[in-house]
């Protein structure tokens, strides 16, 4: 199905025990030429331009060119057990398990091999032990080539991985590293590992002058590094982790967040809750990224590029956050373990547009559109209800397929990619019906007569609603406080301080002019006023005929209590000592009521 020029097609892959195909929107159908019906295909990609698709058999490696389905070749690499194509599609990388069994290993053993996707020629192979980190990786104008070796980062020109590095990252410890996206000048990102009790450091390079270090951040709780970075190449939020939390407060281990730019810029990004970092996901423009973190109840906080908190979405079941190609929708939700609900917000106007539940999946992605997206229930995470839905971001479900039966499995469904800017952007939807509705205000809870009128100090659930935080908070608050009518009782206040002034003959502050005192100064003087004016006999005399009647109501409740005992005695039953006490002060209650009868 070749994609038209006004509307690209929007199509995604699948694999499973039924094998592997290709399906379209927007009805789901199922392409005719990519299909294979081999029941252990074990990967699958497509190129980050979505001009290539290849997969692995049994048989091998075979490599299919998405436009006009032509397929371009095949390698007999059948335990393949990685695939990466270079940004442009010219190149694709394999690496199959090392057999450590064979010795005196010879090109033929090589189990990292890089082909020329035109011509297929094998342009490199090598010796790649450890899945950890093998992928080859490029400048998104594959001018640069790099891939770990030994502790050390080796560059080659020309794209492909062979002949002599025209440049090598030394550096203590080096573990891993990321080569940003950006089409130059090229940044990379590395983790060098903690050495006697000493800290991890997080790097930033400029390529090729390694021996400046751009910015750097030490961390001691670092086994780990997980680099994201932003579209424009320029800054990267690195979470750095370890495996176990030594305070026992976090099964996922311990998280933190760190952010570094190619100004040099670098602190830890500063979240109010402690927990695991579950997600972080940048706005298009690399200007804003959203994190959703802490122990569940999970936050999500939006930060602006100087890591200061803006918007909070609240607390609730979210481990996933992303936004869609155009940075106009935002979705949170949670996946896996947790119960499978959606939000969809309207970044520009930070509002909620709709919300529904995708039961049991353990995948979501945005299709390229913007408007889309796949979520799916996948083995080996879960092995029975296996399929994928399609739907569009207003709760529309668009197409779905689900297994046979139970011995039947899905394993993985994955967007073709396409150029940026092959969409245009949509405008955002309205809030829908299912928002508008749960929005509605609920009836109040049952509260006692006592406790009418009064903030409630009891919490059954740990809920916390959206707000704007930070500056744009505070400057919300002023522009609300500045434009804020004066209350009833500030009113009275005010004319009472101008009467006071007059007679006194004075000028004070709480006679002075109401455009020269803010509102929080008028309301500071109005309090003061209460506090040191004093009270008159009036108020007195009621304060205290209010005080005695509450003593007479107790006194009564006790003189109820005594008749009951008094009744029970009368029945025959055994009283104890203090039930004896309490009759014998009836007489004491009685002259107590009259006399604050007297002075009321």
């Amino acid at each position: 199905m070749a994609s038209s020029a006004s509307t690209p097609v929007r199509e995604f892959a699948a694999r499973g025990t039924n094998g592997l195909w290709v399906c379209s929107l927007p009805d789901g159908t199922r392409d005719d030429v990519i299909r294979d019906s081999c029941r252990d295909c074990s990967f699958s990609t497509y190129s980050e331009d979505g001009s290539h698709f290849a997969w692995v058999n049994s048989s091998g490696i075979s490599v299919v060119r998405t436009a006009d389905r032509q397929k371009l070749q095949s390698h007999s690499f059948p335990r393949t057990a990685g695939l990466v194509f270079s940004p442009k599609g010219t190149f694709l990388a394999a690496w199959e398990p090392y057999n450590a069994a064979r010795k005196g290993a010879t090109d033929a053993d090589h189990n990292l091999r890089v082909w020329n996707v035109s011509t297929g020629e094998c342009v490199a192979s090598y010796i790649q032990k450890k899945f950890d980190g093998w992928q080859p990786l490029w400048t998104p104008d594959e001018q640069v080539c790099s891939r770990m070796v030994t502790g050390e980062v080796h560059f080659f020109s020309g794209g492909a991985p062979t002949g002599a590095p025209v440049q090598k990252l030394r550096a203590e410890n080096i573990t891993a590293y990321s080569i940003s996206p950006s089409p130059g000048p090229y940044y990379v990102a590395t983790h060098q590992a903690s050495t006697k009790g000493g800290p991890a450091f997080v790097r930033l390079y400029r390529y090729p002058g390694f021996e400046t270090i751009l910015a750097n951040r030490s961390v001691f709780k670092c086994d780990r590094l997980k680099v994201r970075w932003n579209r424009q190449g320029t800054a990267f939020l690195g979470i750095t982790s370890v495996e176990v939390d030594t305070t026992g407060a976090s099964y996922y281990g311990e998280q933190h967040l760190q952010y570094l730019d190619a100004t040099g810029t670098n602190c830890m990004v500063a979240l109010s809750k402690k927990g695991a970092v579950y997600s972080v996901d940048w706005h298009p423009n690399g200007r804003e990224f959203c994190v959703i973190y802490g122990l569940m109840p999970a936050k999500a906080t939006l930060f602006n590029s100087k890591c200061e908190p803006v918007f909070e979405f609240g607390n609730g079941p979210r481990n996933v956050i992303s936004y869609n190609s155009h940075g106009t929708v935002i979705c949170l939700a949670g996946f896996g373990n947790l119960p499978g609900h959606m939000e969809f917000w309207n970044r520009e106007k930070l509002q909620l547009v709709s919300k529904y539940q995708a039961v049991d999946s353990t995948y979501f992605h945005w299709a390229p559109d913007g408007e889309h997206f796949l979520t799916a229930t996948t083995a080996p995470r879960l092995r029975q209800g296996n399929g994928y839905k399609v739907w569009h971001y207003s709760g529309r479900e668009v197409a779905a397929w689900s297994v046979a039966s139970d011995s039947e499995e899905l394993w993985e469904v994955q967007w073709q990619p396409v150029p940026h800017g092959s969409f245009a952007a949509k405008p955002v939807i309205g809030v829908q019906a299912s928002v508008s509705q749960e929005q509605k205000q609920k009836p109040a809870v049952y509260r006692p007569p006592g406790a009418r009128g009064t903030t409630s100090t009891l919490k059954l659930h740990e809920k916390e609603l959206p707000k704007v935080v930070g500056a744009a908070a505070a400057a919300t608050a002023a522009k609300a406080d500045d434009g804020k009518a004066l209350s009833k009782s500030a009113q009275k206040n005010k004319r009472r301080r101008e009467a006071k002034g007059k007679e006194d003959g004075t000028s004070s502050a709480a006679s002075a002019a109401p455009g020269s005192l803010t509102q929080a100064q008028r309301d500071a003087v109005a309090m003061a006023t209460c506090l040191t004016a004093p009270p008159s006999s009036g108020v007195l005399a009621g304060a205290t005929t209010a005080e005695n009647e509450k003593k007479i109501r107790a006194l009564r409740k006790k003189l109820q209590q005594v008749d009951k005992l008094k009744a029970q005695k009368a029945e025959g039953k055994q009283l104890e000592s203090n039930q004896l006490e309490k009759l014998k002060g009836e007489a004491d209650l009685l002259r107590q009521i009259e006399e604050l009868s007297v002075a009321s």
